[in-house]
């Protein structure tokens, strides 16, 4: 990681997803995921992977412009079948290396943070255990 974003990445990170709500930050680190699963070098189908489509698609949008994922943009038109276009899009994405690389990162910075946390209520037990 550190070839990629330098020495301060988790520093990045953390800056960088500061500026956004925690439901935000979660259903990108859940796309993330999924899409690393899903990963068979095939476009994943993720238009119903959250019940509010609008939440995904932006922050599909939002992966996208960080250059961590790719989005599938050929969709049909069925206006020529009387079809309206007002109906909900495919979303179709998988995940690049640097997508692969931020998730890696993103998961050691969850799994440091949540030692640490336990690591300080084991302290205070030890510390107040009459």
């Amino acid at each position: 990681i550190d070839f990629f974003y330098g020495v301060n990445a988790t520093h990045w990170q953390l800056r960088h997803l500061m500026n956004k709500s925690p439901n935000t930050m979660k259903l990108e680190y859940s796309i993330l995921e999924h899409l690393s699963e899903n990963d068979d070098g095939k476009f994943v189908d993720m238009t119903f992977f959250n019940e509010d489509y609008n939440s995904v698609k932006n922050s599909i949008d939002e992966l996208k412009g960080k250059n961590l994922i790719l989005v599938d943009t050929s969709d049909r038109d069925f206006e020529a079948f009387g079809i309206g276009n007002d109906r909900k899009r495919t979303i179709k994405a998988k995940i690049k290396v640097n997508g692969k690389i931020y998730f890696q990162s993103l998961k050691k910075v969850n799994k440091m943070s949540s030692l640490s946390g336990r690591k300080n209520k084991w302290n205070l037990s030890y510390f107040f255990n009459f």
